[in-house]
């Protein structure tokens, strides 16, 4: 037994620090296909992360530990109310591999809720170091204009000439936003935002002033992802939560920051202005899908074969799902659906359990989807879930 409980904590240890990680094994099957280009979002993968999941349920199911029966009933309805979606889904495979994908990220986040007051010690050092990799890896792929080429680890191949690359453009001159091992650097800059606050809040006296070194270059490769949304949502989070002193500094930083963030954020209303405006099209598409099936919803993860006739701005159709994971829900899983997601979330929520946290997580999901979509999005979000079960009163069984 003593054996199983240190498998089980290497093994947690293990999964947090590989969370942010991508790794896994593609299979492209028909209906992963929309007008003939191959869809992500559809394709059914097995990560290196799933694997480290499942064997450390497993191993916790040996050693018939007990649950946290809030965070079970609650990820089950949750479950529930996602599958019952797919019953009128023109297109169900996408939605069995969504299924698929909250399941194990969902079992993972019960079993935190389950084991992690625990183990704080473990989840800490995993996402502290996972930021560490992350951060070192950003500034690397930042100074060359490339990745570098951890493959291993899920880390893409390109360069900053690469079609469709996400580059920021310095009065004519262009860099490379850091993506690490992240799909996009938006997602980098939201796992580095959310980590930094969620340690913030759990780990009030713990290793302080490696979480100050930490917080200030995971501050600088968020700077150098320019992600307009989470650069608003850090420094609000910023202003509210520093100490006069420390606001001084932050305020000192953003002049000499102006005229990059200026660049930046005045760039959406002129060349840039793309990035609105299929934004705007797609809670449009999310919209009018939701009125076709309100109760029930078109089908988990059926928005971009449902919508991709409507999906006409830009040079081509911008196969991608709803920008807003709220407006995503209801188009694709109802009524139903969308109820079963606040149900997951409000609970932590009404507990005011890591309440800063769920807001950023609030803010930042009203402009993108990778909390629904993404690995990494849907890893962290339940992590964040588990661990604010685990410190809310429950019943344990």
């Amino acid at each position: 037994m003593h054996n199983l409980q240190k498998a089980e904590q290497t093994l947690l240890f293990l999964v947090i620090l590989f969370l942010p990680t991508q790794l896994g094994k593609h299979f492209w099957p028909p209906f992963s296909f929309v007008y003939s280009l191959p869809i992500d979002y559809f394709s059914p993968v097995f990560y290196f992360w799933d694997f480290l999941v499942i064997v450390l349920l497993a191993i916790n199911f040996l050693q018939k530990k007990s649950v946290n029966k809030t965070a079970l009933n609650l990820f089950l309805l949750f479950m529930l109310t996602q599958s019952v979606s797919l019953i009128f889904a023109a297109n169900i495979g996408p939605g069995l591999v969504r299924l698929e994908q909250f399941f194990i990220a969902g079992l993972f986040g019960v079993h935190i809720a389950s084991a992690a007051k625990q183990m704080k010690s473990l989840v800490f050092w995993g996402l502290i170091l996972s930021m560490i990799a992350e951060i070192i890896l950003a500034i690397a792929q930042f100074i060359r204009g490339a990745t570098i080429g951890f493959w291993i680890f899920g880390e893409r191949s390109f360069t900053l000439s690469t079609p469709g690359i996400a580059k920021f453009d310095f009065y004519g001159i262009q860099f490379l936003r850091p993506y690490a091992t992240f799909p996009h650097p938006n997602v980098l800059a939201a796992f580095l935002l959310i980590t930094i606050i969620f340690l913030q809040l759990s780990n009030s006296n713990h290793h302080r002033s490696l979480r100050k070194v930490v917080t200030f270059f995971a501050g600088l490769v968020i700077l150098l992802t320019v992600s307009r949304v989470i650069i608003i949502a850090g420094l609000v989070w910023a202003m509210i939560t520093l100490k006069n002193k420390y606001r001084v500094f932050l305020l000192i930083g953003l002049g000499f920051l102006l005229p990059i963030l200026y660049a930046r954020f005045s760039s959406i209303f002129t060349f840039d202005n793309l990035a609105l405006t299929r934004r705007e099209e797609l809670s449009g598409v999310a919209l009018t899908l939701f009125s076709k099936s309100p109760i029930f919803g078109i089908g988990l993860n059926n928005f971009i074969s449902a919508g991709a006739d409507l999906l006409l701005v830009g040079p081509s159709r911008f196969l991608q799902p709803a920008h807003n994971i709220f407006l995503l829900m209801l188009s694709e899983t109802g009524i139903i659906g969308f109820l079963g997601f606040l149900l997951l979330i409000g609970h932590p929520i009404k507990k005011h359990s890591f309440l800063s946290v769920w807001i950023v997580i609030i803010f930042l999901g009203m402009f993108d989807h990778y909390f629904l979509t993404l690995p990494q999005g849907y890893r962290l979000l339940f992590l964040i879930w588990g661990m604010s079960l685990a410190h809310a009163p429950a019943k344990i069984a």
